[in-house]
């Protein structure tokens, strides 16, 4: 227990270690070349015994990871979900003057043009992802989200009727500053669209794959809403999705800010235990995981892994299993001949693999859950090998998909 340091979204300070993930790679940064810097990284997670907010209290620092070295983009990845999120707000509020926060490669910012916002703006620290976005005809601004930075945009464009976050605030160690920010670019009763990992499955999976170096707050459900009442927002309406792991996004309306040591903490019982659970749940998986690689390839089977996203090579970090792997794949192009990060993997597209893997493979699926039908079908057109998947990504349970798994290698030694 530490009382040296303050929870970033209720300023306790009775944090406790939950667990730790040593010798991690930067999990979007794929080498050109051996030579190239592989940097390693202890990361612990704490928690808040006093809301039960998990975090990195710790972080790497945000030069480190965001740095001319990151050309992770994801407009890629194509969320089926935007026209849904953003009809929601268009529900509450006619199309108007809009901001994408963390715009990246500017995917949202294309379907909110098209959804007639009159004017869209975006601020993006990935200075490679902002040219993207640059070259596709934006207005994008290259840095962090902070009060001073909003004041500047403000003073050329006005307030923002809606502001779009999605996938950002996990990432963002000051809250304070940044949600002070936020209001600085909201005009008085605007929308704040805010999107967020959905952690409350994975963690009841055990599952490794929600954690990032990036992401250094986890918020469940009802913590994302206290963090939006904290800061001067009414929740207007809530979205579930299943996409990319799963995500809950809110709709919320700038109201007076109250006084933060006025509002009611949800109660963190239940959450500290959901954690500890979790903790010992990762423990399980990197067990049944490697053993299920080990006992494989053992039988006689390849091991593919699908998919070279920070999910994966966080996985794979984690469970220690890159020396046990014989390819990586991945669709992508940009990062084809590429390292996989904290290894001596190449990613190479599927039909370069087909002709050196052998007749018996197991192919690890570190894709969306909802590409894996997509995925197997495509390595077992291609690749012409007796194949036996395993899902890694929630909301499928990895536990179930390996002792699956374990049935169908076991069956196919008789």
């Amino acid at each position: 227990m530490s009382d040296t340091v303050r929870c970033r979204l209720c300023g306790g300070r009775h944090l406790s270690h939950l667990l730790s993930l040593n010798d991690l790679p930067i999990s979007h940064y794929l080498r050109k070349s051996p030579q190239d810097p592989d940097p390693r990284f202890t990361v612990g997670f704490d928690c808040c015994q006093d809301c039960g907010l998990l975090q990195i209290v710790h972080a790497i620092p945000a030069e480190l990871i965001y740095s001319e070295a990151d050309t992770y983009t994801t407009g890629f990845q194509r969320p089926r979900h935007l026209d849904d999120l953003i009809t929601t707000a268009v529900a509450r509020q006619d199309p108007g003057k809009a901001i994408d926060v963390g715009c990246n490669d500017g995917a949202l910012m294309e379907h909110l043009c098209h959804a007639g916002y009159t004017k869209v703006v975006g601020l993006e620290p990935n200075s490679v992802a902002a040219g993207i976005a640059r070259k596709k005809g934006h207005e994008v601004y290259t840095g962090y989200l902070t009060e001073q930075e909003a004041g500047r945009i403000v003073a050329k464009h006005g307030a923002f009727d809606t502001l779009f976050l999605r996938h950002v605030v996990e990432h963002v160690p000051d809250l304070e500053d940044f949600f002070a920010g936020v209001r600085t670019l909201l005009r008085d009763d605007g929308l704040l669209v805010i999107e967020l990992p959905d952690v409350e499955e994975s963690l009841a999976l055990g599952s490794p794959a929600i954690l990032w170096e990036e992401h250094v707050n986890y918020f469940t459900r009802a913590l994302a809403e206290h963090m939006l009442r904290r800061f001067g927002f009414q929740v207007c309406d809530r979205r579930n999705y299943v996409f990319g792991g799963g995500s809950v996004a809110f709709v919320a309306q700038k109201k007076a800010a109250p006084v933060a040591c006025a509002l009611k903490l949800p109660d963190p019982a239940e959450t500290i235990g959901l954690l500890h659970r979790f903790a010992e749940g990762i423990e399980r998986q990197k067990a049944e995981l490697r053993g299920l690689v080990s006992s494989a390839r053992s039988a006689g089977y390849q091991v593919l892994l699908y998919g070279a996203a920070p999910r994966s090579c966080l996985l794979v970090a984690v469970c220690q299993i890159a020396d046990k792997i014989d390819f990586v794949v991945d669709d992508r192009q940009d990062i084809q001949n590429r390292l996989m990060p904290g290894t001596s993997h190449v990613v190479r597209p599927l039909a370069e693999v087909a002709g050196a893997a052998g007749d018996k493979l197991l192919c690890l699926l570190g894709v969306g859950s909802e590409n894996e039908f997509k995925v197997r079908k495509r390595v077992e057109d291609t690749v012409k090998a007796m194949t036996v998947h395993v899902s890694l990504f929630p909301p499928r349970d990895t536990l179930q998909s390996i002792a699956a798994a374990r049935r169908a290698i076991t069956a196919s030694q008789k």
